[in-house]
C-alpha cells in the first residue's frame, strides 16, 4: 500500500511538472501538433477519445510525455500506464473546468496545480480531489 502511494505521488509530481517542458501554452487548445511518434500505437489509451493524433494540444502532449516517461519501467504494463496517463489528463482538465467559470480560469487552475507540485511536499498540499483523480486513474 505504501509503495502504491509513493508511486502515485511521484507520478502526479512528474505529470504536472512536465506540462511546461516544450513552450508556454496559454490554453488547453494551444499549439496543436502530432502525438509523439513513440506513442502513436497507444493513442486510443492516451487520448481517451477519438481525437486526431495530429492535432493534440501542446499542454496535453507535454502531460503525456511526462507521464509516460515517469511511469515506464522494464516490467510495467505500458497499456495500463497509457490508460492511467490519458485518464489523469482528461479527469484533471474536467475537474478544473467544473470548478472555474471559464476555460481561461480552468487553465490557470491547471497551471496552479503544476506550480504547487514544484514546491517541497507539493503533492501533500494538493486539493484532495486532485489527489483522488491521480489515484483513481491508476486503478
Amino acid at each position: 500500500m505504501m509503495t502504491k502511494r509513493i508511486s502515485t505521488i511521484l507520478l502526479a509530481a512528474l505529470l504536472l511538472t512536465a506540462c511546461g517542458s516544450s513552450g508556454k501554452p496559454q490554453s488547453f487548445i494551444d499549439q496543436p501538433g502530432p502525438l509523439q511518434s513513440e506513442y502513436i500505437e497507444l493513442a486510443d489509451e492516451l487520448l481517451q477519445s477519438s481525437e486526431d493524433v495530429n492535432g493534440v494540444p501542446l499542454v496535453q502532449r507535454n502531460f503525456i510525455e511526462g507521464c509516460m516517461s515517469a511511469g515506464l519501467s522494464e516490467d510495467g504494463d505500458i497499456i495500463a500506464l497509457a490508460n492511467s496517463c490519458g485518464c489523469s489528463y482528461k479527469e484533471l482538465v474536467k475537474f478544473v473546468r467544473e470548478v472555474t467559470i471559464s476555460d481561461l480560469e480552468a487553465f490557470k487552475a491547471f497551471e496552479a496545480f503544476d506550480n504547487k507540485l514544484k514546491e517541497d511536499d507539493g503533492f501533500a498540499n494538493l486539493d484532495s480531489r486532485v489527489k483522488d483523480i491521480f489515484t483513481s486513474c491508476q486503478s
